[in-house]
C-alpha cells in the first residue's frame, strides 16, 4: 500500500472522528439552549474555531499513528514516500469532485437562508457539506486507487 493510500485512509478516519465529535457536542449544546440569544452566534463561532484547531491536531496525530500502524502491520521498516504523477492526478480529481460537492452545499445553504433557516442552521449546514465533501473526496480517491486509474 503506497503512502497516499495510507494517508487517505487516515484522513477519512480523522474526518469522521472530527465531525462526529463536533456535531455531538454542538447538538448537546443546542438542546441545552446555549445558542439562543445575542451571544449564540459568537458561541457557534468559537465552536467552529475549536473544530478547525482540533481538526488540524487530530488530522496530524491520525496521519502519524496510521503510518506507524501500517508500517508495523506490513513489517516495512523503511516505507516509501514517493508520490508519482498518478498520485497527483488522483488527488486533483478527488479535489475537483470535493469542490463540486461543497459548491452545491453552499448553494443549498444560501437557498435555505433565503427560505428562512436560522444562521445557526446555515452554518451547520455548511459544515455538514464540508464534511460530506471531504468524505466524498476520500472515498473517490480510494476507489481510484483500488480499481486503478
Amino acid at each position: 500500500m503506497n503512502f497516499e493510500v495510507k494517508n487517505t485512509y487516515a484522513g477519512l478516519a480523522s474526518t469522521v472522528v472530527i465531525f462526529s465529535v463536533y456535531f455531538a457536542v454542538v447538538s448537546g449544546m443546542y438542546e441545552a439552549g446555549r445558542f439562543e440569544g445575542a451571544a449564540g452566534l459568537a458561541l457557534l463561532g468559537k465552536a467552529i474555531l475549536a473544530l478547525m484547531a482540533g481538526g488540524i491536531i487530530v488530522q496530524i496525530v491520525m496521519l502519524v499513528l496510521a503510518n506507524i500502524l501500517f508500517a508495523i502491520l506490513q513489517n516495512d521498516p523503511k516505507p516509501s514516500f514517493v508520490v508519482d504523477e498518478r498520485d497527483k492526478l488522483i488527488e486533483l480529481r478527488g479535489l475537483r469532485v470535493s469542490y463540486y460537492v461543497f459548491g452545491a452545499g453552499y448553494v443549498v445553504s444560501m437557498i435555505a437562508l433565503a427560505m428562512g433557516l436560522s444562521a445557526f442552521g446555515v452554518f451547520n449546514l455548511l459544515l455538514a457539506f464540508c464534511a460530506l465533501s471531504a468524505w466524498v473526496e476520500a472515498i473517490l480517491r480510494l476507489v481510484m486507487y483500488h480499481r486503478g486509474f
